[in-house]
């Protein structure tokens, strides 16, 4: 039975999708295939990478609208000169984080192959944002110590050199994102903090309390789209 529309995001390391109703589906690149997908009378794409995927997708569906990042939409606007070098993974959590909280102050984190912030204010102006290395990139920075660990167990102080570097890039990564988190809220009083990614859930317990986890404001963010777009 075809769904009327699917929404898909390609990201650095997986692909994720589900359509109006369902759960969501993901599926790491390296075994990802365009078959895995429902069917559907319109696909909803977003993709920061691998044309690849984005090509076996348009094989596989006859109508296929592949998102760009926009200047203006509805209420936003975006910092950016050129909104197409602002990445459409941003663009889309920032308007999933918009649909879920319309007219607040919003700092938008996304933690996945690289850390994200993007900062909203109560009228949809786009503030601009900041990028920062992910875990992997992180753990990989320095060749002496790189390991391809990326757990994240504690911040702690260890006593071997291998659990230190895990250790303290993990309190780097934390203390990175605590501290924009602090700085949103001294200026933006009643402001929101939205957080999503892969290791979002991860990190949860390190951030303060008011900070609103998602699983998927990039897929909230490509059915938001679609529904005034389609």
């Amino acid at each position: 039975m075809s769904q009327s529309s699917l929404f898909v995001d390609i990201g650095n390391s997986a692909v994720k999708w589900r359509t109006c109703d369902s759960e969501v589906f993901t599926q790491d690149l390296d075994i990802f295939s365009s078959k895995l997908l429902p069917e559907a009378e319109s696909v909803w794409l977003s993709a920061v990478a691998h044309p690849n995927i984005v090509q076996a997708i348009k094989t596989e569906f006859t109508n296929v609208k592949l998102v760009e990042p926009l200047k203006q939409y509805g209420r936003l606007t975006l910092s950016y000169d050129d909104p197409s070098k602002l990445g459409v993974d941003r663009f889309l959590a920032v308007l999933g984080a918009l649909e879920h909280f319309p007219d607040f102050p919003l700092l938008v984190i996304d933690v996945g192959s690289a850390v994200t912030f993007d900062v909203i204010d109560s009228q949809g102006m786009h503030k601009g944002g900041l990028i920062m290395p992910g875990i992997k990139a992180l753990r990989e920075s320095f060749p002496k110590f790189s390991t391809s660990d990326l757990s994240l167990k504690s911040s702690f102080l260890k006593n071997s050199t291998e659990e230190a570097w895990k250790s303290g890039t993990h309190a780097m990564l934390v203390s990175a994102i605590n501290s924009q988190i602090r700085n949103f809220e001294l200026k933006n009083s009643g402001g929101v903090v939205t957080i999503c990614g892969g290791i979002a859930k991860e990190i949860l317990k390190e951030l303060p309390v008011s900070v609103k986890p998602f699983d998927n404001l990039v897929l909230d963010g490509l059915e938001s789209y679609s529904q005034s777009m389609g």
